[in-house]
């Protein structure tokens, strides 16, 4: 995998990354590595370096002093184009400065420089104007390995497939027809460890023997990075070296062609703060471009998102792996996405162009599948999910529903799955009541203190026996048992409570502020 510094910034220029010097720009370039503050790791020559962690020009500067010319180029996202220093300590080391853009992150930006370095590694001889295309590079792929190909997102959907159907078999004429291959398909290939087969290998897969219908093919995992976008399928008996190699090559170019899809459509949905605001609040307040945010018609889903790690270095990259996550997850024709930033929240937009009752499970799922819960290690991200929005004026309830389920969500100590406020809407309302100035107000305005200094001081069990039956609403006898006493003995103790705090269980009022105040102390 190689190419030079001035084809890698003339593939990527665009949106990407420019350069603000190249002292050689034909030096060869075999690799990108993120770099890691403080490990311990020596730089291979002809690497573009992530400046990640970089955020200052004298941090970039004492950088380059450190890696002597060790690596080709140093990417960083700061502004640098004035600082002499910077472009003298680069210059005298010989080390090519590219600025990445702000609204590609660290992680996407590897995936992209290790594609395109793959474009120029001997690729298989094609017409390179139809490259851009997924069925064009679907032909490119059949023609190179000597039979038909399908590519499929991670869930098994047709994305492209070749225009030369000879020499299928079932299984493919039953993925051509219904978009998905087929269920008996994907459970054989599950129980032969196919799909983590192809995930650990970077080279195709043959597969062989796996369901009816089947015939022997290759399989190759599309991945960018550690995020997996597909895989490519070709029905071939037992091609030669040179073929399954060719097959690959075509492959890293799949991968760059859905890195790009997906980039671009990311950032075409991705909404500027104050659009995010008007589309979350609905404030008159804010004006201009963002009044213009239209989203496409159907039910929507507002999706609340909070960073769970606290340290600097661990929260920018749980943030850089949530934004290549947006950028890579699949999207279709059923489900479009609105992402955007709000103080230190993510907020997402989910709409399904044709709701039905299906539809909040479609929603729960893609949201699953971003945060990694299936196919990959999970984000460090807590999730919460209001209700359906039908119609973008009710887009501010959902979003308060988002934010009250995901305060649930962050009770746990790390993240879980994301929680739908439809299956927390309780927790959710004693969560913003038991707040810590609501529940100090509780400590000073009940007599419950008083129960427990008799508890305290003469062994009484006062607190516990109001909550048993608070907590079973009144019910002697299924709060008698909780507790292992008589009816008689209860109904006793409930009278000393009366007399000891000076207050009437007959007042629901009384009942209520009580049961509050015993679940704050509780939970």
């Amino acid at each position: 995998m190689s190419g030079t510094l001035d084809s890698l910034v003339a593939a990527l220029g665009s949106g990407v990354l420019r350069a603000v010097l190249l002292p050689e720009p034909s030096l060869p370039v075999g690799g990108v590595r993120i770099h890691e503050p403080g490990a311990a790791r020596a730089s291979t020559p002809g690497e573009v370096l992530l400046a990640v962690g970089a955020h200052e020009a004298a941090t970039v500067t004492a950088l380059l002093r450190t890696l002597r010319g060790s690596v080709a180029a140093l990417a960083v996202k700061c502004r640098i184009e004035d600082d002499t220093e910077v472009l003298e300590a680069a210059a005298e080391h010989g080390c090519a400065i590219l600025v990445l853009d702000d609204g590609i992150d660290w992680l996407q930006a590897a995936a992209l420089v290790q594609g395109t370095l793959a474009e120029h590694a001997g690729p298989v001889e094609a017409d390179e104007q139809r490259t851009g295309d997924l069925f064009a590079l679907a032909d490119l792929a059949a023609a190179a390995v000597g039979g038909p190909v399908t590519v499929e997102d991670p869930r098994g959907w047709l994305l492209a497939y070749s225009s030369d159907q000879r020499g299928g078999d079932a299984v493919r004429t039953e993925t051509l027809m219904n978009r998905r291959a087929p269920d008996a398909f994907s459970r054989a290939l599950a129980a032969h460890g196919i799909p983590q087969e192809i995930a650990r290998s970077d080279s195709p897969v043959t597969v062989r023997g796996v369901g009816e219908g089947a015939a022997d093919r290759l399989a190759v995992g599309l991945r960018a990075g550690s995020f997996g976008l597909g895989t490519m399928w070709a029905v071939v008996d037992r091609p030669d070296e040179p073929r399954i190699t060719a097959f690959g090559q075509v492959a890293h170019r799949v991968v760059v062609q859905l890195m790009r899809r997906r980039t671009e459509d990311y950032r075409g949905h991705r909404v500027e703060m104050e659009q995010l605001a008007v589309l979350l609040h609905g404030s008159p307040a804010v004006t201009g471009s963002a009044d213009a945010v239209e989203l496409p018609p159907g039910a929507h889903w507002v999706v609340a998102l909070a960073l769970a790690p606290h340290e600097p270095a661990e929260r920018a990259l749980a943030r850089s792996r949530l934004e290549q996550a947006l950028a890579l997850t699949q999207r279709g024709p059923e489900l479009t996405v609105h992402a955007g930033q709000l103080s230190n929240l993510w907020y997402l937009v989910l709409t399904v162009a044709r709701p039905r009752e299906s539809s909040p499970d479609l929603v729960r799922g893609w949201v699953y599948d971003l945060l990694g819960s299936r196919d990959r290690d999970r984000l460090p991200v807590y999730a919460g999910i209001g209700s359906a929005a039908h119609g973008q004026g009710h887009l501010p309830r959902s979003r308060k529903e988002a934010e009250r389920a995901l305060a649930v969500a962050r009770l746990t100590p790390a993240p879980g799955d994301p929680l739908a406020f439809d299956d927390c809407w309780a927790r959710a309302a004693l969560t913003r009541l038991l707040e810590p100035a609501v529940v100090a107000d509780l400590e000073s305005v009940t007599p419950l203190h008083r129960l427990q200094e008799q508890d305290d001081t003469h062994g009484t069990e006062y607190v516990p026996t109001l909550h048993a039956w608070l907590e079973h609403q009144g019910n002697v006898r299924a709060a008698a048992e909780q507790l292992h006493v008589h009816t008689n003995t209860l109904r006793y103790r409930l009278g000393k409570i009366e007399e000891a705090a000076g207050i009437d269980l007959g007042d629901a009022d009384v009942r209520l502020v009580l049961a509050l105040q015993l679940k704050a102390i509780t939970s």
